[in-house]
């Protein structure tokens, strides 16, 4: 985002002044699209359910070109017994929910063993009719520090849920 040209309006009033802010102004979509197709990792977390051989690594990504929030979800099963995830496939693709108006079509891929979020979208801005694509990855930083993470007793058992760190991922337009 930069810093849009704007003008400052001071009212005066006797010994006081009012002044209106001078509002940022946002890149275009189309803009933004060829210099900075990035995503934004927020609210990200991991749940794991053994007793319920279950789990989800679960994250919010706010497309930086379209300012468009979208919710992807990976899950995976676990052992009852020790944990451990089994029979997880990692390239598998996941869809990501769009809570926008506008249609940006994104995917992820999540290695379990390393935390490595792939992430793939595709979309067109208002302003023209270019489709864009871009994909990215990222490192996940789990934080399973002592504290960090919430265990909750569930019918089945004990639930763990760990926060992981908000991060930007920077996107490469497809050639």
């Amino acid at each position: 985002m930069r810093q849009g040209a704007g003008v400052a309006l001071c009212l005066a009033f006797g010994q006081a002044t009012l002044a209106a802010p001078i509002l940022a102004r946002r890149d275009t979509c189309s803009k933004l699209s060829s210099t900075t197709p990035n995503w934004k990792i927020s609210n990200a977390e991991s749940s794991d359910w053994p007793g319920g051989e279950s789990g989800r690594v679960e994250l919010f990504a706010r497309h930086v070109p379209t300012n468009q929030l979208m919710s992807c979800n990976v899950p995976y099963r676990l052992n009852s017994t020790s944990g451990e995830i089994i029979d997880y496939d990692p390239t598998a693709i996941f869809n990501c929910i769009n809570f926008g108006a506008k249609p940006v079509n994104t995917t992820v891929q999540l290695s379990m063993d390393t935390l490595l979020l792939n992430l793939s979208s595709s979309w067109a801005c208002d302003e023209d009719e270019t489709v864009y694509t871009a994909t990215g990855s990222t490192l996940l930083q789990r934080d399973t520090s002592p504290g960090a993470c919430l265990i909750e007793p569930t019918q089945v058992g004990e639930a763990t849920t760990c926060p992981i760190a908000d991060t930007e991922i920077e996107g490469k337009l497809a050639a």
